[in-house]
């Protein structure tokens, strides 16, 4: 059996949660007993399977681009209500992943769920920085990530080897109805919604709450387009599942008056079953099917 087929069988089993300790834990009896935890590199979580001679890597960098916390110097710079600013360097990556050119076969990039005023309030703004001035004009939210994309871009298109495979997985869609996740939205669905359904709660010019994934999506095709990353395009199937959130699914009759209604995490077999099925067909296609099982090493670098 292949390992992806071993990934599978080990994602599909009903008690595994989808974090990587967990996914560790499992690991080690089902895909390969020697397995251990790997954090190398930079990496916040990662395993090594020797059995495979498989590296799978998680390096947590949530804008890609380096950024920091400075805050205020003094009281009396606070009279605007401004705390600090997060300076954010649109020309350095993050060290999480600066340094691992050459050593992954595989790349999966992505970066949108933190890039919002929930994350980064007026009092603590992202204030964007290049070669270690300030950018002048200042840059709102989304013309910082077009240009963090831009740059971050042209560092993996310059600094890493061509026949690395690079992937670019898109937005995953959030399905809160009646409000935001801070609003008293809720997802409280036992079947999918109907494709005539989707536009009127993704479609931005309906200004939903469940904007995000389509707008963030917009800007990624048109900063990757003409470079050789390869798009991952997994929201379409997901915007469809508005009942596989866990919300509702948290094996407690009082779970969500505990802790709120969560539509937007996908921590239930099912939807990212499907997810790895494709990344997995993915990768095998790009190294060619006569090879029979994955590289020697991957990584996921993206936000949480």
């Amino acid at each position: 059996m292949s390992l992806s087929s071993k990934l599978m069988e080990l994602y599909q089993k009903p008690e595994t949660k989808f974090e990587l300790d967990q996914f560790l834990e499992m690991g080690s009896t089902v895909a390969d007993e020697g397995a251990r935890k790997w954090k190398k590199k930079g990496a916040w979580r990662g395993a090594y399977f020797p059995k495979f001679n498989v590296t799978v890597a998680y390096h947590r960098a949530v804008l890609l681009s380096k950024y920091q916390w400075q805050p205020k110097q003094s009281e009396a710079g606070t009279q605007d209500g401004s705390e600090g600013i997060h300076r954010v360097d649109v020309d350095v990556p993050a060290d999480e992943w600066a340094k691992i050119a050459g050593f992954y076969d595989v790349l999966l990039f992505n970066t949108g769920h933190w890039w919002n005023h929930d994350k980064f309030p007026k009092e603590k703004p992202l204030v964007f920085y290049k070669a270690g001035q300030p950018i002048v004009p200042p840059l709102g939210m989304l013309d910082g990530l077009k240009v963090v994309l831009d740059n971050m871009i042209t560092y993996i298109e310059t600094e890493f080897p061509k026949n690395t495979l690079k992937f670019w997985r898109l937005q995953s869609p959030r399905h809160f109805y009646g409000g935001d996740w801070n609003q008293n939205g809720s997802c409280l669905f036992n079947k999918p919604l109907e494709e005539n359904e989707l536009d009127l709660w993704f479609d931005p010019r309906n200004n939903g709450v469940n904007k995000e994934a389509r707008e963030m999506n917009f800007v990624i095709e048109k900063a990757v387009q003409g470079t050789n990353i390869e798009l991952v395009d997994f929201t379409h199937l997901s915007e469809f599942r508005a009942d596989a959130h866990p919300a509702i699914w948290l094996g407690r009759k009082d779970a969500v008056a505990i802790w709120g209604q969560d539509c937007m995490h996908w921590c239930l077999p099912g939807v990212p079953d499907t997810w790895v099925d494709i990344l997995s067909q993915l990768i095998l296609d790009g190294f060619g099917s006569t090879r029979g099982m994955l590289p020697c090493g991957g990584t996921n670098m993206r936000e949480s």
